[in-house]
């Protein structure tokens, strides 16, 4: 079906050019169709990954560690909750560049720890720093990594390793524009099959239902997208629960980081917005609500609209669930449904479904701002990999005062 979305990709290569969107609109498309790489991708490394698995399990005393930088960072916050109900073990969501500048906060003595790494390139100095020094903090380490770069450094570190496993997603997921979009959502479900390992035929059954909620979102959302665009709000507000808390983060970095700063935005939990950033809605600021099918979290979610609409504050409300009832729609200015075409997919797998919404808000608003998706920063502020980043050996530092570089860009 033809969208606004499809409008973009059948533009001539002239004029996505000259518009900025040689990768960044196709990219969002092609995502869900490549989900089923990733899961075939997965299917054939699954004994591998049993075993590893087992080993890790059978340590006494064990946590996971999820890490990445920026948006894959965020993939852990979507996952955190998943992995600590399906594998029964502890797990913290720490960012690579709070490993390299603070690694004493990051590692528990007497642990064994693995260390979950997503990054699409793996060539981001604290990717490859975050692993030396886990090497040098943590006696008893298991590193999986999951990447989208066969050429890149993690990639290259890890899958040589007695003590790691490196998962390698397909070189289609390796985003050519600025925005990491279906790299994002492909390491995100490969992480949801890492936490299913040993309950994966549950996960099977429902994956077709997933990748057909995908595309009902990725044909629907589009015009949505494109009408709020239009409105010309000037600011951003993500709210998410459970998983969908990593997805609002997630969700603010696009929108930001597509407009180059000119929308700025946040994010929280439901509940969480009255304490404080409930502040920032202005009379320009959208408010994007990604609902939960729990009823339990609902109601917290019910309230929060509730009161956003009683005290008149915000510009628009977009809620996005699998189907949204009337008392919330009259909440909302807009809605973004994949029901009934598809059958609700649980709260904790929605994340690589809603993560589409907050990526076509950043494409279509960077357009309607004339900026140019592929690349956002016309001053070159920010980069597709992160440059001009040195990772320090903190041990020789706190030895010596000296510096000696691990890593370097």
């Amino acid at each position: 079906m033809e969208t606004a979305l499809t409008r973009l990709i059948g533009l001539s290569a002239e004029q996505k050019e000259a518009r900025g969107i040689l990768y960044t609109a196709e990219e969002i498309f092609d995502q869900v169709e490549l989900w089923r790489d990733t899961l075939r991708r997965f299917q054939r490394r699954r004994q591998e990954l049993e075993d590893f698995l087992e080993k890790f399990r059978g340590e006494s005393r064990k946590s996971v560690l999820c890490t990445g930088a920026g948006t894959s960072e965020f993939v852990g916050c979507c996952l955190e909750g998943l992995i600590r109900n399906k594998l029964a073990v502890p797990v913290n969501v720490i960012s690579t560049g709070k490993i390299v500048t603070t690694p004493q906060d990051c590692f528990v003595e007497g642990y064994a720890t693995l260390l979950l790494s997503f990054a699409r390139s793996g060539n981001s100095p604290e990717s490859l720093g975050a692993v030396k020094i886990a090497d040098m903090l943590c006696p008893n380490l298991y590193h999986l990594a999951i990447t989208c770069n066969a050429e890149g450094d993690l990639f290259k570190e890890i899958s040589g390793r007695s003590n790691g496993v490196a998962l390698l997603l397909d070189e289609r997921t390796n985003d050519r524009g600025l925005a990491m979009t279906a790299s994002f959502s492909n390491m995100l479900l490969a992480g949801q099959m890492l936490s299913h390992l040993f309950s994966f035929e549950q996960y099977e059954t429902g994956f077709e239902n997933m990748v057909e909620a995908g595309t009902v979102i990725r044909d629907r959302a589009p015009e949505v997208a494109e009408k709020i665009a239009k409105t010309g709000f000037k600011r951003a507000v993500f709210l998410g629960d459970g998983g969908n808390y990593g997805t609002a983060i997630e969700s603010h970095l696009k929108l930001q980081e597509l407009t180059a700063g000119r929308v700025m935005c946040t994010w929280d939990t439901f509940p969480g917005l009255r304490h404080g950033p409930e502040a920032v809605i202005d009379p320009d600021t959208l408010v994007v609500a990604y609902l939960a099918a729990d009823g339990y979290t609902r109601r917290y979610e019910l309230d929060l609209l509730k009161e956003i609409r009683d005290k008149g504050i915000g510009k628009a409300v977009l809620t996005v669930a699998h189907t949204v009832p009337d008392e919330i729609k009259e909440l909302s200015d807009f809605t973004i449904e994949y029901g009934p075409a598809a059958d609700p997919v649980p709260d904790a797998l929605v994340p690589p479904l809603y993560i589409m919404v907050g990526q076509l808000l950043g494409l279509f608003t960077s357009l309607q701002l004339g900026l140019k998706p592929d690349s956002p920063s016309e001053s070159g502020i920010i980069h597709r990999v992160v440059e001009g980043v040195r990772v320090y050996d903190p041990q020789v530092y706190r030895r010596s005062g000296r510096t000696h570089i691990l890593a370097e860009r």
